[in-house]
């Protein structure tokens, strides 16, 4: 009698997800060499197979491309952020409807528990998964089935590798076989430095490791290589209880200018918009903040003047998720730390003591009829920022913003690199 596996994973992943994403809203770049560029266009963070086969590398600088630009042979885009975190919520959702429960491990990425699920039906529910996601989300996803989530992670990297959509990964020579071509350092979870050591003992490729004595896993890499190792023998044991976590302990938004900058402006308009997407994210996971940083910094490569690093942090009177308190105490703070004269290269808000938003009991020392009109206030803005919310999930830029939210033009990577760019010819 064949054995029935006790565990069964899929891990479903978008293909160059954030570029996917811009030809959802652009089909033109279709076929064409794309890549989408970091915050404020520093480095490569997305490239599409045409891009790929150019050589262009996964975190390249953006300015070894100049040359790439101004020959018309790729186009770097800035990335649309409110985008990829829409289409993102939609393409997990998804995933929810083929699993009976499912983990998103990153922006485009899922764990799905398919255990139970017999074997035969796999790949026709793989194939429906990545169907419904090319039809209603216009992404292009893989899936990988295996006993354990590091498998999964190497059936759908082979899927990939070999244009296949759907790959089940059971067959335990099939298996041998894809440790036998994959490195070591691609095994899930294994950084640069671990896999310097891992090439040091003679580990090569994930059957190297999966070859290797348990004991003597154990006592190179400690316990965390050996739940791998038992990964790669078929035994689930490597689990994200952090990503069942509906809150985090704090957020933050931090960005790098295009340049080092004394205009107040400019940098009253960034902390605005950092305070505000804080806040939406706040909302998001149901969260109350109740102190509220900012900081800046002056560039650490130009301190002929000295370095500069002022920051403030204010506590709330009351526990908030409201973008107008949560942006207008922001740039209170800013104004109190800002330094004439000195120029700026980085800031950030980080919302921090973030609690859950559920009822609570009023201050009773205050008169009812000003408790009643304080809350009922504060029952119409949860209402309002709820719609605006809903409205600017429905489009691709927000419609709705704070006055102070509204930034100098900043030229995008092709105006910078190239004042007539134009896309390049298939």
């Amino acid at each position: 009698m064949k054995n029935v596996p006790t565990s069964i994973y899929a891990l479903a992943d978008c293909n160059n997800f954030f570029v996917s994403c811009e030809r959802t809203v652009r089909p033109e770049l279709n076929g064409l060499p794309v890549v989408v560029l970091s915050n404020n266009d520093g480095c490569v963070v997305a490239r599409s197979n045409e891009a790929k086969t150019l050589g262009i590398k996964m975190g390249q600088p953006a300015f070894e491309l100049r040359d790439l630009v101004r020959a018309k042979k790729v186009i770097p885009l800035s990335g649309n952020h409110l985008l990829y975190r829409r289409i993102s919520i939609q393409v997990h959702d998804i995933f929810r409807r083929f699993a009976p429960s499912t983990q998103d491990y990153s922006v485009d990425e899922a764990f799905l528990d398919m255990t139970g699920i017999p074997e035969s039906h796999l790949h026709a529910i793989g194939t429906a998964i990545t169907e419904a996601c090319r039809l209603e989300a216009g992404i292009p996803v893989t899936v990988g089935f295996a006993t354990t989530r590091t498998l999964a992670k190497i059936a759908t990297e082979t899927a990939k590798l070999q244009g296949e959509p759907v790959n089940v990964l059971l067959d335990q020579e099939a298996i041998r076989r894809h440790m036998e071509q994959h490195p070591a350092g691609d095994i899930w979870g294994v950084g640069r430095r671990l896999a310097l050591r891992m090439y040091e003992h003679g580990i090569y490729t994930m059957a190297h490791l999966a070859d290797r004595p348990l004991p003597w896993v154990r006592k190179y890499f400690g316990v965390n290589g050996e739940r791998t190792w038992r990964e790669l023998h078929g035994e689930s044991c490597i689990e994200l209880p952090h990503l069942q976590q509906t809150r985090q302990k704090s957020i933050s938004q931090t960005r790098t200018f295009p340049h080092d900058t004394t205009d107040y402006d400019y940098i009253r308009t960034r902390v605005a918009c950092f305070a505000a997407d804080c806040a939406h994210s706040l909302r998001s996971m149901k969260g109350l903040c109740t102190t509220i940083t900012v900081f800046l910094r002056s560039n650490r490569f130009h301190i002929e003047d000295g370095y500069f690093a002022p920051q403030l942090t204010i506590k709330l009177a009351h526990p908030t998720s409201d973008t107008g308190i949560i942006v207008a105490t922001a740039l209170d703070i800013l104004q109190h730390i800002t330094i004439p004269d000195i120029p700026f290269k980085r800031a950030g808000v980080i919302l921090n003591e973030i609690i859950a938003d559920v009822p609570r009991t009023g201050n009773l020392f205050i008169p009812t009829d000003d408790r009643i009109r304080a809350e009922t206030q504060t029952q119409h803005r949860r209402q309002l920022l709820k719609a605006v919310d809903r409205l600017n999930a429905s489009i691709d830029h927000p419609a709705l913003q704070l006055a102070s939210q509204i930034s100098p033009h900043i030229p995008t990577p092709a105006q910078r690199y190239s004042s007539s760019f134009q896309s390049p010819s298939k």
